[in-house]
């Protein structure tokens, strides 16, 4: 019963969508060790998925998208470092509440600006060759 679950195409799925997790937490990873305790991780994916996805959605540019994630992402970092560093902020409130902000300000603009779920075409598929658990 439970080789029907734990195949490969399942354990493929496990890492595909853990990938954005992993990279958030190797990320987090960095900052604490250099001892920031930054909270709002999640809120700025959320974020920079949502500006990511919305200028895909209008000029189709796949590459833009990867580029608006990397600004806005930024962007909110910077954001986290001035409150936390020259504001002298409590880095585990400020970090909530930067999660807190994420959640709902994504929410907000992509009911106001996208309204509908719609889809974009995402990057094609990497084939390995080498590897046929990842086809």
């Amino acid at each position: 019963m439970i080789s029907d679950i734990l195949t490969a195409g399942v354990f493929a799925s496990m890492i595909r969508l853990a990938t954005p997790y992993l990279f958030a937490s190797i990320g987090e990873m960095f900052g604490q060790r250099s001892g920031v305790f930054n909270l709002g991780v999640d809120g700025i994916m959320l974020m920079g998925a949502f500006f990511s996805f919305y200028a895909v959605l209008s000029t189709g540019s796949l590459l833009l998208g990867v580029l608006v994630a990397i600004i806005v992402g930024a962007i909110l970092g910077l954001a986290m470092a001035f409150v936390s560093v020259t504001l002298k902020a409590e880095q585990g409130i400020s970090g909530i509440g930067l999660y807190l902000f994420g959640l709902g300000m994504s929410e907000l603009l992509f009911q106001k600006w996208v309204g509908t779920p719609q889809s974009v075409d995402g990057f094609p598929r990497i084939h390995f060759p080498l590897c046929p658990i990842f086809q």
